[in-house]
């Protein structure tokens, strides 16, 4: 059975593989055009800076839906509001 703490665990290294190749990329990577197919096969070609953004907003989206579930349950997953996080000067 999978623990919360295995699930953690392995969240960091995805994280760390992440910011990896984050790390790695210039800004000519992020203006060129990526011609790709999704999973259903339709054929798109689009700028892959944009993509990488939705890559991002996407683990946003995802990471609101498990909060909410964890909420649901009664857990308390702590301050979640980015404004609350970002350190005053």
């Amino acid at each position: 059975m999978t623990t919360f703490t295995a699930l953690s665990e392995e969240r960091r290294q995805l994280d760390s593989t992440i910011i990896a190749w984050y790390e790695q990329l210039s800004a000519s990577d992020l203006n060129h055009k990526l011609a790709y197919r999704n999973m259903k096969g339709v054929a798109s070609v689009k700028n892959y800076g944009s993509l990488m953004l939705h890559f991002f907003n996407h683990q946003t989206h995802h990471g609101g839906q498990t909060t909410t579930l964890l909420s649901q349950q009664g857990l308390d997953v702590g301050i979640t509001d980015l404004l609350a996080l970002i350190p005053s000067h």
